[in-house]
């Protein structure tokens, strides 16, 4: 078995960034970009049925508040871009159980110290949601109906700090605008 608390450890000793000015209140804040809520739904593809689930939980909100206000009343206002975050001692269990414990010792620091592109690791929110950190894992980025922060069961649990923001927006804009390895085609 995988000691948890060693890996949320060295996780958090990788950490290069300050842990304490990570996150703040939500309290007062419209639904959008720098906000995590948990209870969310969203798609999650299932490897055994080859086929997308609906799933609920813990994301990071991407579009502007502007554009989920109900009250701005536009074309393609539908749907909101979220990126789920998985729960960092889910992620070391099945890493472990995949790999090995050493591997995901291994693993952990390149993970938590910005060295993984498509990966961002956060630190602990509180002891109930994330105690152990969380992972927004990049190429989940998904979309979600607006309606699934309107249905009561979703709730703000916390907003990035502008500090926060600031390193996740350059995470994005670097997993995003990377050049491609090989050259496009060029038309005349």
């Amino acid at each position: 078995m995988v000691d948890i608390a060693r890996a949320t450890k060295l996780a958090i000793d990788s950490f290069p960034f300050n842990q304490g000015a990570f996150y703040g209140s939500a309290a007062g804040l419209a639904t959008g970009v720098g906000l995590i809520l948990d209870g969310v739904a969203y798609p999650l593809f299932d490897e055994n049925e080859q086929l997308f689930d609906t799933v609920a939980g813990v994301v990071y909100v991407l579009t502007h508040e502007c554009d989920l206000d109900a009250a701005n009343n536009r074309s393609f206002n539908e749907y909101a871009l979220i990126c789920p975050i998985i729960c960092f001692r889910e992620f070391a269990l099945e890493f472990a159980t995949n790999h090995s414990e050493a591997a995901l010792f291994g693993f952990i620091p390149d993970l938590a110290s910005n060295r993984i592109f498509r990966a961002a690791f956060i630190p602990p929110i509180d002891r109930v949601i994330l105690p152990h950190g969380g992972i927004l894992y990049l190429n989940q980025i998904c979309s979600t109906h607006v309606m699934s922060f309107k249905t009561g069961i979703s709730r703000p649990v916390c907003a990035l700090s502008q500090y926060a923001q600031q390193i996740i927006d350059y995470k994005l804009v670097n997993h995003l605008f990377r050049p491609k390895a090989d050259q496009l085609p060029r038309l005349h």
